[in-house]
């Protein structure tokens, strides 16, 4: 996996088996997820604008996107062992009203094969972490309603990961 950020989009290339909350979300192969940032006031068509955003980066199908007002100057990546996380966390907004949706997203790879039951249940871990993270920083919701998450795993390795609790390797990372 290589990951980048170029003209406000996070891009991870490789060859992935991932699974996926946001648009034109599923559980497919891919060769790109993205989470690419999008003006505060955005009213576009968002499978449209994915569309014609990853045509301008030379991507057609094979890919995941989500999107967020975030800039990627605030993304986090975090590393531990074969588990890479990126977020981007809109938790507030500056403008009125303060119940306004925001928008956390998230991307976890994984270096090790996951079968798809594993892909999925980081799906559920992931979103349990985001709203005790949520709760411990005193907010009272355990996420917003535009949240989104991207889960992907080396396609070449050889699935060694089934599930991906919180007991597991996968989900302790």
């Amino acid at each position: 996996m290589t990951y980048f950020v170029r003209d406000d989009t996070l891009l991870l290339r490789g060859r992935f088996r991932a699974a996926s909350t946001g648009i034109n979300g599923g559980i497919t192969d891919v060769t790109t997820v993205l989470n690419h940032t999008v003006p505060h006031d955005f009213c576009d068509e968002p499978r449209r604008y994915l569309d014609l955003l990853a045509a301008r980066h030379g991507l057609f199908r094979e890919y995941f996107g989500l999107l967020t007002a975030v800039d990627m100057r605030h993304l986090c990546v975090l590393q531990y062992d074969f588990v890479t996380v990126f977020i981007t966390a809109g938790v507030t907004n500056p403008t009125p009203p303060i119940t306004a949706p925001h928008t956390i997203n998230i991307i976890v790879h994984s270096r090790e094969g996951m079968f798809d039951s594993a892909l999925l249940e980081t799906i559920v871990t992931v979103t349990g972490a985001k709203a005790q993270a949520l709760h411990d920083l005193g907010y009272d919701f355990p996420g917003t309603t535009t949240d989104a998450v991207a889960v992907a795993c080396e396609r070449d390795a050889a699935p060694v990961h089934t599930y991906a609790g919180t007991l597991t390797e996968v989900g302790r990372r």
